[in-house]
């Protein structure tokens, strides 16, 4: 189960979209500009898919949390599409969380 509760409304959604990106190229992307906080992956997603992505945080030292499917990953990135990957972003440099 995630860490993360999914927020309600149209405003929870587009704050939740702008700390999260979705989608392992956007993430791998993320993870190389050292713009990831934590990394979620579906335990249903093909290996071949993630295996760069994984990688690539255990280099960088992120950590990875694991969601049971990759529909429950979309639902939390506020897609109606399942999702593979999923990153937390840090937040930006003088703002409070």
């Amino acid at each position: 189960m995630l860490s993360f509760s999914p927020a309600t409304g149209r405003q929870a959604k587009k704050t939740r979209r702008d700390q999260r990106v979705a989608g392992v190229k956007a993430v791998e992307r993320a993870v190389q500009n050292d713009l990831v906080q934590k990394v979620l992956v579906a335990k249903d997603a093909e290996d071949r898919v993630v295996r760069n992505l994984l990688e690539a945080c255990r280099r960088k030292g992120i950590e990875v949390e694991y969601a049971e499917t990759m529909k429950e990953l979309g639902e939390f990135c506020g897609l109606r599409v399942g999702a593979a990957a999923c990153a937390v972003l840090k937040s930006p440099k003088g703002t409070i969380e």
